[in-house]
């Protein structure tokens, strides 16, 4: 950079919202040397192996704002170099280096730089780089503020003689050959609520002068370990907090909890390991500090007041009171955590959607979501289509004037503001009537018990779980909603009852064949809904056979009872269908009880409860009828007769004759009246 801008109006770099350009190669780093008021913004530099990324010197009022900064690896130069740079931010970039020495470099001629939100990660192995450092500061009056730093393997943070006033606040740093943070005789320096682990060497190191620094609000855990495979075996063991030089005289350690898997010793005295207790002897510090097993031990017991103390945790978010836990925190906020990020007790949002299809409605129940800390609230229901409803209240419900695919949201939150969503699809289309799908494989109707699972023959009566509204998809298509768990049926491995939207996995042409019998063609697929040998529904035949033919059977029409109008006793097929139909039966059980499946052009298959057969004018109708067969063929069919007074008649396909209770009901039913009267009318019922 050749020239500088003002405070007002910077000289602005950027890489444009939709690109994805980058700056390549061994010497493709930015440089600014000596220039003022300058933004680099979100900038791709990669491959580099000669320069830092972003080589800053001499220069002030530079903000570096986004990016992705990435080193070959065979790169030993760092990720970011600042000399002499003032009055700057750097802030929400990713650097990455395989073998880089060091990751972000402010030397002692810089100062009043804040880094904030950045990522800075190679390798945790000790033996690449010996020292490698992913912060030095060597500057005082700097900020290294909501920072992750992974790997490295000297000090994830180090702080040099000359970075007094420093601040390293919500730092998360994880596995690495050295220290966490080591403060190396810096004055007046702020450590607080950082979450240090997995670090080979001790968590935070504290060592030269160092007067006046404070270690407060910290998250230790496994530190100073050598047993993982990245550590020194030779450095022999560290410990969460360790002070050295008589610091612990001049610096405060308190509110701090550690958690130590491996060697019993916590904390370090000039090299000696100790545990809490021993520690407080010792150096008149960590009144406040924890040692703990639960890494949730941490809630509401922070120093608010502590230097460098921030009122959000390292992603941002508030610090949050758990009524649950006793707030033992000190200064103004009594219940802040300590470590970097702050447990917030969110509510978490359910939604549970039932539609119906017949008014073109839904009903959203966020009965099932849960609070936080606080109790919920507020329920912020969106339809989807520009309704929205506001209401203390879980469960709502809206009528929509179009048919189609919406998409409705729930937003729960309670008194603290904390909100929980959940953004659901569904899929609200004109019913044409409520089905159930008797099996021809096996005589059996599809179920779908439960949300999720796969739809099955495997009932021997239709019953809540085997009812399906016929919804109109368009363009020819239909879906089939489960009434039983208001989900639509989905192909996938199997046929599923998962779906609260319609696509093309949910719809189906649905094909009439010659015998009656209904298919169903999967769109996604183009293949055939059929009955397996497990008795689930699977879309992967590619043509039709028994095992992809259903019988429809509308709800209505289904659970039915016959009732004689010339002596009003009920139709059954008695000896469990072994013998003739036959009207002589004063209450209505299971052998009483029919099926009318629809066969279409106006013809009916008679279903026996009894037995599972279809009923049949057995020899052309010349015998009575008899539930016998497994099929309905053209002895099997019959049409219905409503009569004026409201009774029903049925007329054999066959012969074309009615079916008469005949003698007066004494003898079994019989296809064999040219016309109605009396015997030939029945009340259908059930």
């Amino acid at each position: 950079m050749a020239r500088s801008g003002t405070p007002d109006q910077p000289i602005t770099i950027r890489n444009t919202a939709d690109s994805a350009a980058a700056i390549s190669g061994p010497t493709a780093g930015v440089v600014i040397d000596g220039q003022h008021d300058i933004v680099l913004q979100d900038l791709w530099v990669m491959k580099l192996a000669d320069l830092p990324a972003v080589d800053l010197r001499d220069a002030a009022g530079i903000t570096v704002q986004g990016g992705v900064f990435s080193m070959s690896d065979a790169s030993t130069a760092p990720l970011a170099r600042l000399a002499g740079v003032t009055r700057s931010t750097l802030t929400g970039f990713r650097a990455s280096g395989a073998a880089v020495v060091d990751g972000l470099i402010l030397d002692d001629a810089t100062t009043d730089v804040e880094v904030r939100s950045v990522i800075v990660s190679s390798p945790p192995v000790y033996g690449r780089h010996e020292n490698s450092v992913g912060i030095r500061v060597d500057g005082p009056g700097n900020r290294l503020v909501n920072n992750v730093v992974n790997g490295f393997s000297g000090a994830g943070v180090a702080l040099g003689p000359e970075a007094a006033d420093t601040v390293v606040v919500n730092t998360q740093m994880t596995a690495g050959g050295g220290f966490g943070i080591h403060n190396h005789g810096a004055l007046r320096t702020a450590i607080t609520n950082n979450t240090v682990q997995s670090r080979c060497r001790d968590g935070i190191r504290v060592d030269g002068a160092s007067t006046g620094t404070s270690i407060q609000n910290n998250m230790l855990m496994t530190n100073g370990s050598n047993r993982n495979s990245y550590c020194d075996k030779t450095d022999g063991w560290g410990a969460e907090i360790a002070l050295f030089d008589d610091s612990g005289k001049r610096v405060t350690v308190d509110y701090n909890n550690t958690m130590h898997l491996y060697d019993p010793a916590f904390y370090s005295w000039n090299g000696l390991g100790m545990m809490l207790v021993a520690f407080r002897d010792t150096s008149g510090q960590a009144k406040h500090d924890k040692e703990v097993s639960d890494y949730r031990d941490r809630e509401d017991s922070a120093n608010s007041a502590a230097p460098g103390y921030l009122t959000t945790d390292r992603i941002g978010a508030g610090r949050a009171d758990n009524p649950a836990v006793p707030n033992t925190g000190a200064g103004p906020v009594t219940y802040a955590d300590r470590g970097a990020f702050e447990t917030l007790g969110s509510p978490t949002a359910a939604l549970d959607i039932a539609l119906d299809l017949g008014a073109s409605s839904v009903t959203l129940d966020a009965s099932a979501s849960t609070p936080g800390f606080v109790p919920l609230t507020t329920y912020v229901f969106d339809f989807g289509d520009g309704t929205v409803v506001t209401q203390a209240k879980p469960v709502a419900s809206h009528t929509y004037a179009r048919a189609g695919n919406y998409e409705v949201t729930i937003k729960v939150s309670g008194s603290d503001q904390r909100v929980a969503t959940v953004v659901r699809p569904v899929g609200v289309l004109p019913r044409t009537g409520t089905v159930g799908l008797l099996a021809l494989q096996n005589l059996r109707y599809t179920s779908a018990a439960q949300a999720g699972a796969s739809a099955q023959a495997d009932q021997p009566a239709l019953g809540a779980d085997g009812q399906f509204d016929l919804a109109d998809a368009g363009n020819g298509q239909v879906a089939l909603l489960s009434r039983a768990t208001n989900r639509y049926l989905s192909v996938s491995a199997t046929v599923l009852a998962v779906s609260t939207a319609v696509g093309p996995n949910e719809t189906f042409v649905l094909l009439r064949n010659t015998d009656g019998t209904i298919s169903l063609k999967a769109t996604v697929n183009s293949r055939y809904v059929g009955v397996s040998s497990t008795v689930e529904l699977t879309a992967i035949a590619p043509g039709i056979t028994n095992a992809e033919k259903f019988y429809r059977v509308n709800v209505a029409d289904a659970n039915r009872t016959l009732k004689a109008t010339v002596n009003g006793r009920y139709v059954s097929a008695e000896s469990a269908g072994a013998k003739p139909l036959i009207a002589n039966r004063a209450t209505a059980g299971p052998w009483e009880t029919f099926d009318l499946a629809d066969l279409g052009s106006g013809q009916v298959g008679v279903f026996a409860h009894a037995n599972n057969r279809f009923v049949c004018a057995d020899n052309v109708g010349l015998n009575p009828l008899i539930a016998n067969r497994t099929s309905a063929g053209a002895w099997e069919k019959f049409t219905v007769t409503r009569n004026a007074d409201g009774t029903t008649s049925l007329k054999a396909t066959i012969n074309s004759r009615y079916v008469s209770a005949d003698n007066v009901g004494t003898n079994p039913l019989i296809a064999n009246r040219a016309t109605i009267g009396l015997w030939e009318k029945f009340t259908l019922a059930g």
